[in-house]
């Protein structure tokens, strides 16, 4: 199957699945949501960069739309532990961010949420065939309903694993073309706010770079989530999720190998 028939039946699915839905129905057990977000990156000197997007989700049957920011300040790790005895640093970078949500709710006071974030990326040494990108990170959650409650705090470790496959299979190098990006993502909450406690997300999905400035990516998600609000429930929701990424180009680039243009398209 060529790729551009996975986009075709990728968005099909999603037409069918969000016209089936009660769009009045909201303790809903199965969801639809509808992500979109623009990513672009900044340089900022010798191996830091400033990573932000904008995004909007939306869900089926329509209770709320989600409107969020996020921004992370990116060091490239050139240091490494003595005693591994290693050439490459093993932690390849650390990850400083923020990120604010707000969420207009259909039948209900809207709310805000305001995050802060901390983590690290590696890579798993003794695979090498499949690049397996590990990212760890802690966040400080803040939620205030626009109400006359006060502010809810939350803490959770976030653990995510991903790979990206070369879909046109390149002999030498990696420029454009298409690829299969895919990664599973595990939440552990320790402390846990009133909305949006994930507890596990799997998104396989297709991309396309177009060229040194431009890729897209496009994800079909699962995404298993709790909430603590009135009566605790959970719920199972399938993410359509579109990625628009503007890329950062530097005049003086170094030539890279296949393998390393490969590792720069995991996210």
């Amino acid at each position: 199957m060529k790729p551009i028939y996975y986009f075709l039946f990728l968005f099909l699915l999603f037409h069918i699945n969000a016209v089936s839905q009660d769009q009045e129905e909201q303790n809903v057990k199965v969801n639809a949501q509808l992500w979109l977000d623009y990513n672009f990156q900044n340089d900022l000197g010798d191996f830091k960069t400033l990573n932000s997007f904008v995004g909007y989700r939306s869900i089926t049957p329509n209770i709320y739309n989600n409107f969020l920011v996020v921004s992370t300040y990116n060091i490239a790790n050139q240091n490494s532990v003595k005693f591994l005895k290693r050439e490459k640093p093993f932690f390849n970078s650390y990850h400083f961010g923020a990120r604010a949500n707000y969420i207009a709710n259909k039948n209900k006071k809207d709310d805000f949420e305001f995050r802060l974030m901390q983590g690290i990326k590696f890579y798993l040494p003794f695979i090498k065939d499949v690049p397996l990108m590990n990212y760890i990170r802690l966040e400080e959650r803040f939620q205030k309903t626009f109400d006359t409650s006060g502010w809810d705090i939350g803490f959770r470790f976030r653990y995510k694993i991903s790979t990206v496959l070369d879909l046109d299979k390149h002999l030498f190098n990696f420029t454009t073309g298409f690829y299969i990006p895919m990664n599973v993502e595990f939440f552990f909450n320790l402390k846990k706010v009133d909305r949006f406690n994930d507890v596990i997300r799997i998104s396989p999905g297709i991309g396309y770079k177009l060229n040194e400035d431009w890729k897209f990516e496009f994800y079909v998600s699962y995404q298993n989530t709790q909430n603590t609000s009135q009566t605790e429930n959970t719920s199972n929701d399938f993410v359509f999720r579109l990625r628009i990424f503007k890329l950062s180009s530097k005049k003086n680039k170094t030539i890279q190998s296949k393998d390393e243009q490969i590792k720069e398209l995991i996210e």
